[in-house]
């Protein structure tokens, strides 16, 4: 097992122990409000509109402590959609379990990194291949699971996270039974915002 940061583990463990707390650092997917994520972490090092959303992008000299980078995700009214977060810590599965519990689902992507869903809690955390945590997804749960069901319904393709280039496409990620099952179809705008954070 390779070490992981205690502070990044107590920031991850605050983050959700319960379906009810479903937000990062304090701030809620569907009720923190842009001004609420500038007034908490400053502005942005880039902020631009990222498949239809404004994304703000903290990372390099203003990333957050514990990340290597953090993107806040708004909605069309201006309140937090999706927080994703890429850990500096090399976070386990035994950590994830610590943290989390066990997940509601799990399914891969096609270069066959594992992705764990935490439906109720509205948490999506993706695996490199290396075995560890690369990015961690923070939703409103009322969202998250409807677009979940589209996706699996519909069998569209989404990306994994990506705090550089662009995100690998992914075909439908696999559950234990083979049910087509898709980490959200918003995922796939994580790579956009890395691309418009260079920018």
């Amino acid at each position: 097992m390779r070490p992981v940061h205690l502070g990044f583990a107590l920031l991850v463990a605050g983050a959700a122990f319960s379906a009810s707390a479903r937000g990062w650092q304090g701030l809620m997917p569907g009720a923190t409000s842009e001004g609420d994520v500038i007034a908490r972490f400053g502005q942005p090092s880039t902020q631009g509109r990222v498949g239809g959303r404004v994304a703000l992008v903290y990372k390099d000299d203003q990333a957050i402590t514990g990340t290597r980078q953090a993107q806040f995700f708004l909605r069309d009214d201006g309140t937090l959609g999706e927080i994703v977060v890429f850990p500096t810590s090399q976070l386990d599965r035994e950590t994830v379990l610590g943290t989390y519990g066990a997940p509601t689902r799990k399914a891969f992507t096609d270069d066959f990194r594992t992705v764990w869903i935490f439906r109720q809690a509205g948490i999506t955390v993706y695996f490199g291949k290396d075995g560890f945590v690369d990015a961690i997804s923070f939703k409103d749960p009322a969202t998250a699971a409807g677009a979940d069901t589209h996706a699996a319904r519909d069998g569209s393709a989404a990306r994994v996270p990506s705090a550089g280039g662009a995100a690998p496409r992914s075909p439908p990620a696999r559950g234990p039974e083979s049910a087509r099952e898709q980490p959200s179809p918003t995922a796939a705008r994580e790579g956009e915002a890395g691309r418009a954070a260079r920018r």
